[in-house]
Formats: C-alpha cells, structure tokens, sequence
C-alpha cells in the first residue's frame, strides 16, 4: 500500500486487516506458525497485497494526462485504471498464498467467504462507508488473546473454534461470527503436534519441503 494512502484505502485496510484477523484459517496457521518466524508479518503482507490490487483499480488523477506535442511523433499514453477485483479473483488470490506461504490447501469454502466480504469493504470504502469496518474491528478485538482450537482429520470435515481456556464466548451478539465454524485444511505441510483425549489429530504431510 503506498505511503500516501487515500482516505478509501485507509478505511479499506482498517476492514481487511480485522477481516483477515477473523478467518480461522489464517489465525490456525500465524499461531501455528506455519509461515516460518514470519507467519505474523506475512498475514500484514497479505493485507497490503490485496489493497494494492485494489488500489491499482483507483483511476488517476485527469491532470496525468500528457500534454501532446505536434512535433513529437511519439502518441500519448492516457491515465487508466486496472478492473476492480471480483471475488473469484480474491479467492483465487487467498487460496494461492495460503499454499504458497503457510503450505495449507483449503477446501471449505471459506477463502470465497472472506473474499466476498473484502469486496463488500472496499465498495463500502469508496462511499465513505464504516460501519462494517467497525463491526469487524470490535469482533477482532474480542478474538485477541483467544487460543485457537483446531482438529484437523485428513480427508473429511474439520470443526474449529476459538476458547480464552475456560469458558466458550458467550457474547450473544445477532452479528455473523466468524470463530465459532473453522474451515477444514487439507494437506498440511508442516506437522502439528499430537493432541489426544481431544478429538484432535495431526495432519498428513504434503511432502516435498
């Protein structure tokens, strides 16, 4: 993202990075570290990647328009803007780095989950809309400091919550809530330690690395 951000990807940012701080997936795996000593760096990377793609749909200014000289045979190259992503290209996008750099192969469904609510963000973005970047930010907040559960049974369904190690949350809230169902990995490169008595189990290697 560059340095000199607008005010839509300001808003923008603040909505994907609480988004993206509630996708199971990617907290199992930053926790985990299945990234290497950088797991938690890259999930701020993957912010900035995918506002940079939307960044890049932002058309510039008209004044960046050359000026044409007649005695120049060179033509003039107009301003233009890349198309907005969609959601299948930021599904595309998330399910790609989730392999590239944690090594996890999802198969849930919920890379398209997340992806639909950042496309959601960034139209709110450009209308100056933040209400749902609220809501996002005060569901993240409460996730912090929450250990994350995981089982993870090769070939079928996994269930994931988050526990704060006593008690289940009991906030209550109508609002979507996005660490009670965790999506199911598949293929997980890394090894998980062993967890008995508790439904957990460790995921096969993918091999290779």
């Amino acid at each position: 993202m560059a340095s000199d951000a607008s005010p839509i990807s300001v808003l923008f940012a603040r909505g994907l990075l609480a988004r993206l701080a509630l996708w199971p997936a990617l907290r199992i795996a930053v926790h985990q570290n299945w990234g290497g000593p950088q797991s938690a760096q890259k999930q701020r990377w993957l912010a900035g990647v995918i506002t940079d793609e939307f960044e890049a749909s932002i058309p510039p200014p008209s004044a960046s328009l050359t000026a044409f000289d007649s005695h120049q045979s060179a033509p003039m190259h107009p301003s233009y803007a890349l198309p907005e992503p969609d959601t299948e290209y930021i599904e595309t996008m998330l399910l790609q780095i989730m392999d590239d750099e944690f090594e996890v192969a999802l198969e849930d469904g919920s890379a398209f989950d997340v992806a639909r609510d950042v496309v959601r963000l960034w139209a709110d973005a450009k209308e100056g809309k933040d209400g749902y970047v609220k809501e996002l930010e005060i569901q993240a907040d409460r996730m912090k400091g929450k250990m994350p559960q995981y089982e993870v049974d090769a070939g079928s369904a996994s269930d994931w919550e988050d526990s704060d190690d006593d008690n289940e949350d009991e906030s209550g809230s109508d609002s979507e809530n996005f660490g009670e169902v965790v999506p199911q990995l598949l293929n997980r490169a890394k090894e998980v330690p062993d967890i008995d008595e508790d439904g957990f189990t460790t995921v096969k290697r993918r091999g290779g690395r």
